[in-house]
């Protein structure tokens, strides 16, 4: 038996409280609304009959004994069937398929209660890290890394990210990711992922990049070993398009650039395990010089990333950008990016694509309380 609290004199001059579900309300509040706040998600209310037997509950906890009665009622509450979300993920397609949930959660939307690109680049990343887990070639605590490579001290580096945005999910939206790899050349690993609405499977985000291998010790790239090759090809797909059309452009030049931003330097969060910048702080760099009347009255629709070279604690790095002349309206504004070392070695080549912004989230999330 639950009961209310009583160590108020208030309580004793209120109606009796009503118990729904382990929870006690007082029912001067039952009886002023019959709207419960839900999750924004819920887009149907049902009428429910909530019967309650009578019952005496005696508190002493002030020396002072109340009595309260519960009754019958029938109220208004929202049937939102949220099914329990997969959050740790599952394999799906005779493992060629990793599928995971995600709530998008309040840090990690902007100023539009949309989720932040940034947020999306680190949920493809996890997922990725966790299919591997999943499949049982990840071992002990080191991320994605097979025993072939750490036999060989290689670790996985995006040489290219490419992602296209169809709708930017909204706080408290329920998205599923699904991803999977294929073979891509003798030299690296194509990772897809979409990002689709939970409730009508709508996708959302498609993205594509090709992971090639990095000595730890040289910082180099190299080809993938075969017997990295022989560990992962059970779980690659083959003759599989990739999720996203690459589009093509031509190199940024420098002197051309014309928005320039200077002295950015990585902090000790933005490092990951390979203690190199998480490739997700790439994308803060080239809008620090990205025009203000884009970002301000734009969003990011279409993303491409060329790395040129791993980006280190102590590295200073200069961002430059340039809008690209365009007359066609349907193409939206391309601008190209550098990313370049004061030493004058590129880091990052970019061309990103804005569309004026296509929807809010603001007001879907609205908090209502029946108090």
């Amino acid at each position: 038996m639950y009961s209310c609290p009583s160590n108020s004199k208030v309580w004793s001059h209120l109606p009796p409280p009503i118990f729904i579900k382990d929870h006690c309300f007082p029912s001067k509040y039952i009886m002023a609304t019959s709207r419960f706040f839900m999750p924004p998600s819920a887009s149907t209310w049902n009428k429910s009959k909530v019967s309650l037997q009578r019952v005496n509950i005696t508190s002493n906890a002030i020396q002072k004994t109340v009595r309260f009665s519960v009754i019958n009622c029938s109220l208004k509450i929202n049937l939102h069937a949220q099914p329990a979300l997969n959050v740790a993920g599952r394999l799906v397609k005779g493992g060629l398929v990793f599928q995971q949930d995600v709530s998008v959660r309040s840090f990690e939307i902007d100023s539009e209660y949309k989720m932040s690109t940034k947020a999306i680049m680190n949920y493809l990343q996890e997922a990725s890290l966790n299919y591997a887990k999943k499949l049982g070639l990840t071992i002990d605590t080191c991320f994605g890394i097979t025993p072939g490579m750490r036999k060989m001290d290689l670790v996985w580096v995006f040489r290219g990210m490419h992602i296209e945005v169809d709708r930017y999910p909204c706080w408290g939206e329920v998205v599923q990711i699904l991803h999977w790899t294929c073979a891509s050349g003798r030299t690296g690993v194509r990772f897809d992922w979409t990002i689709n609405y939970i409730n009508t499977g709508e996708t959302l985000v498609r993205a594509s990049c090709l992971a090639v291998m990095m000595n730890k010790n040289t910082r180099k790239t190299c080809k993938l070993p075969e017997e990295v090759k022989d560990e992962i090809k059970a779980y690659l797909r083959v003759d599989v398009e990739p999720i996203v059309e690459v589009f093509r452009y031509s190199c940024p030049q420098i002197e051309a650039m014309d928005h320039i931003k200077t002295g950015l330097t990585p902090g000790w969060n933005d490092l990951d395990v390979n203690y190199h910048v998480n490739n997700a702080k790439y994308l803060d760099w080239i809008l620090e010089s990205t025009p203000d009347s884009i970002r301000d009255r734009h969003e990011l629709w279409k993303i491409n990333f060329e790395y040129r070279k791993e980006c280190l604690k102590e590295d200073v790095i200069r961002s430059l950008s340039r809008v690209v002349p365009n007359n066609e309206k349907n193409r939206g504004i391309e601008v190209d990016h550098v990313l370049r070392l004061e030493s004058g070695h590129q880091v990052l080549r970019a061309r990103t694509v804005w569309r004026t912004n296509s929807h809010s989230c603001r007001g879907i999330n609205s908090m209502k309380t029946i108090f």
